[in-house]
């Protein structure tokens, strides 16, 4: 079973990697084979998540919050998988913190239980501004994610989320949140990418606003980059040299898309040996 790290652990696991000048790197991983070779290939953290449970399915990333799916369930479900195969890298989970009727303090010690060390809290605003006054009329909305992010600070479990605008970034640095992710949407690329307007100049730019709100209020905040364009190594380079972001976050881009291209490569492979 990997270790459990507290939120000042985490931090400084983090910190040290990005004063020696190394990007920070969390992939997303939905079985316990893509865990082991993410922390093989030297991840900083590992993210158990149900977009890529669905996507290991040859499903697309927003099936997790249909209503055939239960998030949370998928996460517990998997988590032990990947914690078995995860020896020191610190382990988050992508969870969802909007379920009324599972309190967040009872939710985190679960996870914690289960031998994660954190959150990277499901994206709910991912699902577009009209779902979300909806859920927020109803008492489901993302205020009930920033409470999910503060009770974790509280516990001492360490929070990585996602804000798709300085004014979300702004409120998450102030409930304590030690690290915040631009969200540009979708990842595009690969056989089941989404679609984004967005060029990565865009994207970058929009990133990098992100930042400034959050680093307003902590000057300390780590600060990661996701979605839209920056589908790869190249893209988050380019964007690591032009924001104040340290890290990276691969969802599609982890595992998806690098398991999309090696298995169609070794079955082309196979299939080009012509017979005597």
């Amino acid at each position: 079973m990997g270790k459990r790290y507290k939120e000042d652990e985490v931090i400084a696991l983090l910190k040290r990697q990005a004063e020696a000048k190394k990007m920070l790197f969390m992939p997303n991983c939905g079985c316990g084979l893509t865990a082991k070779l993410q922390e093989k290939g030297g991840a900083d953290l590992i993210c158990v998540s149900a977009t890529s449970y669905w996507r290991m399915k040859g499903q697309g990333s927003l099936a997790p919050l249909m209503p055939y799916s239960d998030i949370n369930e998928i996460i517990l479900k998997l988590a032990p998988e990947v914690v078995a195969n995860v020896k020191n890298a610190p382990v988050l989970a992508l969870s969802g913190g909007t379920n009324p009727l599972y309190p967040h303090k009872e939710h985190l010690k679960k996870l914690w239980d289960a031998g994660i060390s954190g959150i990277n809290p499901f994206m709910m605003k991912i699902y577009g501004d009209e779902i979300m006054e909806q859920m927020a009329a109803i008492g489901m909305g993302w205020d009930k994610e920033v409470d999910f992010i503060a009770e974790a600070h509280k516990m001492e479990m360490f929070s990585l989320a996602y804000a798709f605008t300085p004014d979300e970034a702004r409120v998450l640095a102030e409930v304590g949140c030690p690290a915040i992710s631009s969200h540009v949407g979708s990842t595009v690329g690969g056989m089941m990418g989404a679609k984004s307007d967005l060029t990565l100049e865009e994207a970058t730019e929009l990133s990098q606003k992100i930042f400034d709100a959050a680093k307003a209020v902590n000057p300390d905040v780590l600060l990661f980059a996701h979605g839209g364009p920056m589908k790869g190594p190249e893209e988050a380079k380019y964007v690591v040299d032009h924001t104040d972001a340290v890290g990276f976050i691969g969802g599609s881009a982890a595992e998806r898309m690098p398991i999309e291209k090696a298995v169609l490569a070794a079955t082309q492979e196979y299939k080009d040996i012509k017979l005597n």
